[in-house]
């Protein structure tokens, strides 16, 4: 019981703050327990709190990142609304030649691939979200000046020429955004995003037509596409403000790449004997973050960026054609805009949904990027064997068989837009997003409107819609070769694995000679090199 001065100081420092009492050693102790299980206690509340907090605050961010996101999309669905309307309009017009007319689609593309090349350059000088709004402010301006009363042809042209121009940096902003604050449901967003695209074409393509045909204004589609794109766009700046609008921050990333021969890939995807082929099912993949490969896949990307061009020339080379072509087979003028509709807004929907459910392929995870290609390749073809059937069908097998034509193209977009966007890395993506629509309008966005409306004056309508389906079997043809570019570029492929024993091979062989040759006597190097 005698107390001893290393117990002495032990309850001291325990917070005793006096001498302890004769025969305190055991009280000491106790107290001693007491005070460290308190203060166990407290610490573990304490981390239960922050633990709590962090989460409330965790979840505040996630919802007010979706309202920005569900803003994102009207602000995306009234510029799409807009390139609509300019194809109903030109569709539409009367009086000049149909060159002349469907060119309007033509001048769009021509500012959009101008203002492309300069966007890399301007945000890396003033930054991504300064550019974005000060476009998105220019671009409200320019769609204003569409309602000026008696605007002309030409007009039309220069204004929508610089609509073009300034809304090229949208999409290259929304998928870094998407990539930075969406990167833990990438599948769902982006599919829902690039859904836009039909759903706002096509209701702008129907009320312009009905505009047209009720001799109505038709200027007021772009007024409503102004009002819905400034209320949109001013609600996303004033929820989100800098921290949600500024992509400047570091953002986390998953890298993934194929092992070198003889060795072992540790990726998400899959195991690393799999060739990153391994099923969604073996995996908890549902909130994987996007993978990237850790070099450039240039090979695979222009392959499946062309092809990509190729299958959306197809989709929009439609709207120039089928009214015509519809009308001539005995359909009506609504019929034909209302199905036709209905068809290139629901099938693509459906085959995107499809592609995109999870189910299938991962086009975000670049260990799964030779599943995803196998997948473009089948669709793409079932999509080109119904678009070639189609003009020798009976008329009333015509909309089913387009539809079935547009449900295997729909499921093609979002599946390639996932490999183009993580082929070139995630120190790229700007620049993938760039050159993944400036190769879409320079090969078929650009010259298509003139070159249709030009075939149409000089040919037939029949020649125009063979033109239109021929542009399917060209996305096929692209798609299959960059599945197989993708299989014989592989690490892990026997193919590769060949050559590059052969390369071996033949530089150990090279080196054994060169060393041979050295170990000679120089009389006879000489007499055998004369």
């Amino acid at each position: 019981g005698r107390l001893t001065s290393h117990g002495s100081t032990r309850c001291r420092a325990a917070g005793a703050g006096r001498a302890p009492p004769r025969m305190a050693g055991p009280l000491c102790a106790s107290a001693l327990q007491a005070t460290v299980a308190k203060d166990g206690s407290s610490a573990s509340d304490g981390g239960k709190t922050m633990a709590a907090s962090k989460a409330d605050q965790e979840v505040s961010e996630r919802r007010k990142t979706f309202v920005i996101y569900v803003l994102f999309l009207i602000a995306y669905l009234s510029v799409q609304f807009g390139h609509g309307s300019n194809i109903g309009v030109a569709v539409s017009l009367k009086g000049n030649s149909k060159a002349m007319n469907l060119a309007l689609g033509s001048w769009v593309m021509v500012g959009v691939c101008l203002g492309l090349p300069i966007t890399p350059w301007a945000c890396r000088t003033f930054g991504v979200y300064p550019v974005s709004k000060v476009c998105v402010i220019i671009d409200f301006i320019v769609i204003l000046m569409m309602l000026w009363p008696d605007i002309s042809l030409h007009q039309i042209y220069f204004v929508r020429f610089l609509v073009g121009f300034f809304e090229a940096p949208f999409l290259p902003y929304l998928q870094e955004w998407l990539a930075k604050f969406g990167k833990h449901t990438w599948n769902v967003w982006n599919t829902v995003l690039h859904a836009m695209v039909p759903l706002g074409e096509n209701i702008g393509y129907i009320v312009a037509q009905e505009l047209v045909a009720s001799e109505c204004r038709w200027q007021w589609a772009f007024a409503g596409q102004a009002a819905a794109l400034a209320v949109s766009a001013g609600l996303v700046y004033l929820i989100g403000g800098q921290r949600y609008l500024d992509l400047a921050c570091d953002k986390t990333q998953t890298f993934v790449d194929n092992a070198p021969a003889g060795t072992a890939a540790a990726t998400p995807g899959g195991d690393s004997n799999s060739g990153g082929d391994a099923s969604p099912e073996n995996d908890d993949l549902g909130d994987a973050e996007v993978e990237y490969p850790v070099t450039e896949r240039w090979l695979v990307y222009w392959a499946t960026n062309a092809s990509l061009a190729a299958q959306l020339g197809f989709l929009s080379g439609s709207k120039y054609v089928i009214r015509d072509y519809a009308q001539k087979l005995g359909f009506s003028l609504h019929v034909t805009i209302f199905t036709f509709s209905a068809i290139a807004l629901i099938g693509p929907a459906l085959g995107g949904s499809i592609a995109m459910s999870g189910s299938v392929i991962r086009p975000d995870q670049w260990s799964q990027h030779r599943r995803t290609l196998a997948f473009l390749a089948c669709t793409s073809s079932v999509a080109a064997c119904t678009a070639v059937l189609l003009p020798y069908i009976p008329e009333v097998l015509f909309w089913p068989t387009l539809f079935i034509s547009f449900v295997a193209a729909g499921g093609v977009y979002p599946a390639a837009q996932g490999i183009i966007n993580i082929a070139l890395t995630a120190s790229r993506v700007i620049e993938a997003s760039v050159y993944q629509v400036q190769c879409n309008n320079i090969l078929f966005a650009m010259p298509m409107p003139y070159v249709i409306g030009k075939t149409m004056d000089t040919f037939s309508m029949e020649t125009s819609f063979r033109l239109v389906t021929f542009l399917q079997v060209l996305a096929a043809v692209g798609f299959i070769f960059a599945a197989v570019s993708a299989t014989f570029t592989e690490e892990r492929s026997a193919w590769h694995r060949l050559v590059h024993r052969r390369v071996e091979s033949d530089a150990q062989a090279s080196d054994i000679e060169l060393s041979g040759r050295g170990n000679q006597d120089p009389e006879r190097q000489r007499f055998l090199d004369y």
